[in-house]
């Protein structure tokens, strides 16, 4: 069995719990990155923009999401990442301090910084090791467009958003893994 088969039962059943098809929020995410470009940060930045105008998000959480992309795509090596992930933790703790804040930003940042890149030797490393780009510039936009693709779905609902932001992150970091 491939190491990556098993993955959609409990993704399946997470989005069924907030209504939405799996299948078709993954269709979504890929069609978002397909409309959107070749070019994840565009499409990522897009996506952002997308949910502050459906007013998902605030004009601050926008432009910390702007910011957390722009540094998660400068990120090249597995050193930057913990960098990276060090500032997404903290703009996490940040962002739960706020009682005002969108579960859907939570949610975006919350997948984020608790993204791990597998350190152990493997099929997996290996991929890793060969990849031109590291694997969080996938997650981030998976993030992002599953979040956008579950509140279409779920008609602006923000626990589509949530759930489909988790989806889309975890599709993200298969697809990036396999």
């Amino acid at each position: 069995m491939n190491d990556c088969d098993g993955y959609a039962g409990p993704v399946r059943t997470l989005a069924a719990s907030a209504g939405i098809q799996f299948d078709e929020l993954q269709a979504e995410v890929y069609r978002l990155r397909d409309q959107l470009g070749p070019d994840h940060k565009k499409a990522y930045e897009e996506s952002i923009r997308r949910l502050a105008r459906g007013g998902a998000i605030s004009e601050t959480e926008q432009r910390a999401l702007l910011e957390l992309g722009k540094r998660g795509f400068a990120v090249g090596s597995d050193a930057g990442f913990e960098k990276f992930r060090h500032y997404a933790q903290a703009l996490h703790k940040r962002i739960l301090g706020d009682p005002g804040a969108s579960p859907v930003a939570l949610a975006i940042v919350g997948v984020v910084a608790n993204y791990a890149v597998p350190t152990k030797p493997g099929r997996r490393s290996r991929v890793l090791a060969r990849a031109a780009k590291h694997p969080i510039r996938n997650i981030l936009l998976g993030v992002a467009g599953g979040a956008f693709g579950g509140l279409r779905m779920s008609g602006w609902n923000p626990i589509g958003g949530v759930v489909g932001g988790v989806v889309g992150g975890i599709v993200a970091a298969v697809e990036s893994l396999c």
